[in-house]
């Protein structure tokens, strides 16, 4: 039907029928919709003149070979958008899926990364007060070797005090403070 006939249709009131080629008003059609609906769900008899009108062009189309090879096509045109529809449906579906897992992946990805920042945070913490107390010792060592050459200068010159002769004052350094002979000689050397 051409457009403009449509309208001058429409603006009258007027509907075109598709199912029996006619003109009818609006109203007309919307009940027709409805028995049509009515038809779908099976709620009417097959005496009803609507029903029977309709087996009665179902079978023409059926007999007629002109039309026959024409309904096959839509038939199985319809048929084949059906399934590139659902093919379609089903692609968006595993569209959708797949953008799912990849932000639940992505989230993952993220709660182990801030996870590892905060072992290395805590290995970094631990490796500075392992330094802290290496250096703590370092310093804790080397003031008691300074405390120790202090009291060993001072056991020897409080034994040359006493007049004690060299000989004795190196064994008795020696066993006291686990000295080796090269560290004796320094401190008399001194």
């Amino acid at each position: 039907m051409n457009e403009f006939l449509r309208k001058k249709w429409e603006m009258a009131g007027l509907a075109d029928d598709y199912i029996f080629n006619k003109v009818m008003p609006n109203y007309d059609v919307k009940m027709q919709v409805a028995d049509l609906h009515d038809i779908a769900q099976r709620k009417v008899e097959a005496t009803d003149p609507l029903v029977v009108k309709l087996k009665e062009r179902i079978a023409v189309v059926k007999r007629n070979r002109k039309w026959r090879p024409e309904y096959m096509r839509r038939s199985v045109y319809e048929m084949d958008q059906e399934m590139r529809e659902k093919k379609i449906r089903e692609g968006e579906r595993r569209i959708r899926d797949g953008k799912r897992e990849i932000l639940e992946g992505k989230r993952e990805l993220l709660e182990g990364k801030r996870e590892l920042q905060k072992s290395k945070h805590e290995i970094k913490e631990g490796q500075d007060r392992l330094k802290e107390k290496e250096q703590l010792i370092q310093e804790r060592e080397q003031k008691l070797h300074e405390n120790q050459q202090t009291i060993i200068k001072t056991s020897i010159e409080a034994m040359r005090a006493l007049n004690i002769d060299k000989t004795t004052i190196k064994k008795e350094i020696k066993e006291k403070f686990d000295l080796s002979d090269k560290e004796i000689k320094d401190y008399f050397a001194e």
